[in-house]
């Protein structure tokens, strides 16, 4: 009873006491009780055989292990820990043949000496701080239940090894501080201190908080690694973590607070589940671990969104959608609602639509380019500047990256280099542009991108605008430039091909996409996988299905394996020294043939209302939508409506039958008010004053005004 008293002293402060602790037997305690959990999180029954082939009798090592490696990535060392983890479950569990074998229990205890005492190390911290504790701390707990237990000298040795080189998560932030905090419950349960278990749980609570910092944005993304965009990889990583602990204290005094329960549950279902399609996440979302083979498949994050059943009941019904797409249960727009975000703190847009998913991955002076470090993503310097995918399915860039030209991401307008340049940090290098933002109702909205990278003396850059309506994204450039030898592309899409191939619209024709990349002038649109792709201005586009391929090793330098596949690209020519080029094209999701898809361009529901340095324009004709984006003090004038502004500025004027709404945004992010005046058909001028807010956090968000 004294310690649970001084247990409940420590978490006061945290506002974590609840009236119901969690059931427990009658001889155990609550440490105990969290062991309990840990064990039931991590039971397994696993097949040994392979491992205790390789397992040296002599001194416990594995005959196959490099001990000396000091790999930063898939570092070998952790072998060991991973096959005597095995040991472990295989020696505690009933139904394993090696179920209490005294001959294995003496593999286990030796293997645990040779590690203690060989004491392998990573040049990469978070093996030392993070992987190495956790399955020491995981495998010491199970072992606890062994029929034979392990010498209380040993065991406490390695529990002080992990005190000793496991790192305060105090001293880190967002992901790190939970993983950190983690190995810091399961050595205080096992050693049975109170006073670290409080200050362990502190620190997983902690960073389920909003920040300016590393960790949740207030814009609801998610940062890593400075002011870095970081909704997989790391984002995964904190939702284990939390959402695991989370459940050991479900139903203890121990829990969650509910405001953090809340802020979790907001930030997987409005942000990261929903930039998963399928059970594939986007892949400029995931930071450098988009160049690990298999990375983008994500239906092991299930677990997390059952957590969360429990943890949110009120949202069950929509985190047990979220697991019957991720498993596969249910095809990949089941239970999908239309949302539109910019993300103004993460220069990031996500588009969803019960048929498709379109996001645009931007970088300013405000955020970090996508990282390459440990000699991973080699090939990602373009990947930051405008890039978007576009899925229905979600698989449509599985496994492709090997095999991709990285100076043809779908989206970026760039030089096309046989040397991709690293950026000049492998981490925390951030951008340069002043005007990267958008303006969104929830449901529209329009993104901008003034992009200009002098770096390596390219000096390419554009105006760069993504106008997103339910049908279709419309995608425009104007003022494109660029100071290299190469030739200048936009690309509108590199992905993998359909096995039915796809077919090319131009005057009245049709014919099928070649085999080799091949280039048109004025055609009219090009079908491909259910997606169209219009060009109302004509222009100089290339296309082709061809085989490519590559080495994982290229792009990570900790993976190798030989991969190929048939690539469907399409880009726009810009030429050699472009100076002021522009393009324009309309993605079209949906079409299955070539008569719907030139249906829908002799409907020609968008106009393109203007394309130049100055101003970006569309209007939605069905919708009564009209988007702007005014890079400088200007009017525009057409059909009746007038619009004026005293700075730039993206704004989205949406007519409505009874009072015309105004959605406004400052992309440049300069807290400066903004003067503007509006003219309606039938109405007299109106003027409005966008203010910004007194909070720097939300100099991006938008502002809506009745007209």
């Amino acid at each position: 009873m004294k310690k649970i008293l001084m247990i409940l002293s420590c978490l006061m402060s945290m506002a974590v006491v609840y009236a119901n602790p969690v059931s427990v037997p009658d001889n155990a305690d609550e440490f105990e009780a969290l062991m309990q959990k840990i064990r039931q999180d991590f039971t397994a029954n696993p097949n040994i055989d392979k491992e205790l082939a390789l397992y040296n009798e002599q001194d416990g090592s594995f005959t196959d292990v490099d001990y000396a490696s000091i790999q930063r990535t898939n570092w070998p060392p952790l072998v060991h820990i991973d096959r005597i983890n095995d040991f472990v479950f295989a020696y505690t569990n009933p139904k394993n043949k090696h179920f209490q074998e005294k001959s294995l229990y003496d593999k286990i205890e030796k293997g645990l000496e040779y590690w203690h005492e060989r004491n392998p190390w990573c040049h990469n911290w978070w093996y030392n701080q993070i992987a190495e504790p956790q399955k020491l701390g995981v495998l010491l707990i199970q072992m606890r239940t062994g029929a034979q237990q392990l010498p209380a000298e040993l065991e406490q040795k390695l529990l002080q090894r992990v005190r000793e080189d496991g790192g305060d998560p105090a001293k880190w932030t967002g992901a790190n501080r939970t993983d950190i905090a983690l190995h810091w419950i399961y050595r205080s349960c096992l050693q049975r201190n109170e006073k670290d278990l409080a200050y362990a749980l502190e620190n997983v609570y902690n960073p389920v908080v909003y920040t300016i910092g590393e960790g949740f944005q207030h814009d609801n993304s998610n940062f890593q690694h400075g002011q870095q965009l970081y909704i997989g990889g790391y984002g995964d990583e904190i939702l284990k973590g939390v959402t695991q602990v989370a459940m050991y204290t479900h139903g203890t005094r121990f829990a969650m607070p509910q405001d953090k329960v809340a802020l979790i549950s907001k930030f997987m279902r409005e942000t990261y589940y929903p930039t998963i399609r399928g059970k594939f996440m986007l892949f400029d979302v995931m930071g450098r671990s988009v160049s690990r083979p298999n990375v983008p498949d994500k239906s092991g994050t299930a677990l997390f969104a059952k957590r969360m059943t429990i943890l949110d009941p009120a949202h069950a019904d929509e985190f047990k959608a979220i697991i019957a797409r991720l498993e596969e249960q249910q095809p990949a727009d089941y239970a999908l609602k239309p949302m539109h975000t910019h993300y103004f703190r993460g220069d990031y847009t996500l588009h969803v639509r019960p048929g498709y998913t379109f996001d645009v991955r931007m970088v300013s002076n405000r955020t970090a380019r996508l990282e390459y470090g440990n000699e991973e993503n080699l090939k990602t310097y373009f990947i930051s500047d405008g890039c978007t995918n576009m899925v229905r399915r979600g698989n449509e860039y599985d496994s492709i990256f090997p095999t991709w030209n990285w100076a043809r991401i779908p989206g970026v307008t760039a030089p096309q280099l046989k040397e991709i340049p690293l950026a000049a940090s492998d981490w925390q290098c951030m951008g340069t542009s002043t005007f990267a933002g958008g303006v969104s109702d929830s449901l529209y909205g329009v993104t901008t991108y003034a992009y200009l990278d002098t770096y390596k003396d390219m000096n390419v850059g554009g105006h760069k605008a993504w106008f997103f309506f339910d049908d279709e994204v419309v995608c425009l450039g104007s003022d494109i430039q660029c100071a290299t030898p190469e030739a200048v592309y936009t690309t509108v899409n590199q992905c993998l091909a359909s096995p039915e191939g796809g077919r090319i619209l131009m005057k009245g024709q049709e014919v099928a996409i070649p085999s080799k990349e091949t280039l048109y002038k004025n055609i009219d649109g090009v079908l491909h996988d259910g997606i169209g792709y219009l060009f109302p201005q004509g222009g100089l586009v290339t296309t082709g299905i061809q085989h490519q391929s590559g080495d994982w090793n290229e792009i990570n330098r900790s993976h190798k394996g030989r991969v190929e596949k048939e690539v469907f690209t399409l880009s726009i020519d810009h030429g050699k020294h472009p100076q002021g080029g522009t393009y324009a094209y309309i993605v079209v999701p949906g079409k299955q043939n070539t008569a719907e898809l030139e249906a829908y361009r002799q409907e020609a529901a968008v106009e393109i209302l203007s394309n130049t340095p100055d101003l970006q324009a569309v209007r939605h004709k069905k919708l009564g939508i009209w988007q702007m984006v005014f890079y400088r003090p200007g009017q525009f004038t057409r059909q009746g409506l007038t619009v004026r502004v005293d700075r730039p500025c993206a704004l989205m004027l949406k007519e409505g039958n009874s009072q015309p709404m105004l959605h406004v945004a400052d992309p440049g992010q300069t807290l400066q008010p903004i003067h503007i005046e509006v003219t309606l058909p039938g109405m007299t001028m109106r003027q409005i004053d966008f203010r910004p807010s007194d909070n720097v956090i939300y100099a991006g968000a938008t502002q809506a005004f009745r007209l």
